[in-house]
């Protein structure tokens, strides 16, 4: 069964699931259930998030944040790694051909497929981005931040620019995309904006 009861983030991956839990990861797949955790080579036990592209699954735990290829550790970052600003990942979403990481603490980061990190000028720095609180469309990327609203990268001009006002709260803890509008979960309740109509 599962390494864990509480369930932090489940995404397709290969022919089954992978779930995240505090204890680590379990892959569920018409063979049944197996697990992973640090002994197996995970960075951490404690993991928050996931996020799938192709064979590859990132795994964003409170220690770093893990790549696994076909459900193995390839390789693991951490505040060692340069340009990595922070462990605790509360977020990882695939974003063309590089990844988005989350953090609690060090905002949103961008890291390459030959593995390095960069920072972006107005989405990295003392900013706490939410549990699984980012989002890919065509057009943008999404982060919901502890206290400091909606944060918004227009993938064409490669360019983030932060949203509050007209949130009914500045701590946006969920995101989902429908028919051209973005539905904002906040502490305080829930707004619909038209994605193509969000500006700075």
């Amino acid at each position: 069964g599962l390494i864990a009861d509480h369930v932090t983030d489940i995404v397709s991956y290969q022919d089954g699931l992978a779930l995240a839990t505090p204890a680590g990861l379990t892959f569920l797949d018409a063979a049944g259930a197996r697990s992973m955790y640090a002994f197996q080579g995970l960075v951490n036990n404690h993991v928050y998030a996931l996020g799938v592209s192709g064979d590859e699954l990132m795994a964003g735990t409170l220690g770093g944040l893990s790549q696994l290829e076909k459900g193995n550790v390839q390789v693991n970052y951490t505040t060692a790694t340069p340009g990595l600003k922070h462990n605790w990942i509360t977020a990882v979403v695939p974003v063309g051909r590089e990844w988005m990481v989350g953090t609690y603490g060090a905002g949103v980061l961008g890291l390459d497929r030959s593995g390095h990190f960069h920072s972006f000028e107005s989405a990295t720095g003392p900013i706490e981005v939410n549990p699984n609180a980012m989002l890919v469309t065509a057009s943008h990327v999404f982060a919901g931040t502890l206290g400091k609203g909606l944060y918004v990268y227009e993938r064409d001009s490669e360019r983030w620019f932060a949203i509050e006002q007209g949130l009914p709260s500045a701590n946006v803890t969920a995101l989902a995309v429908a028919n051209g509008y973005l539905y904002v979960g906040t502490d305080n309740g829930l707004v619909r904006v038209e994605e193509q109509g969000l500006r700075p």
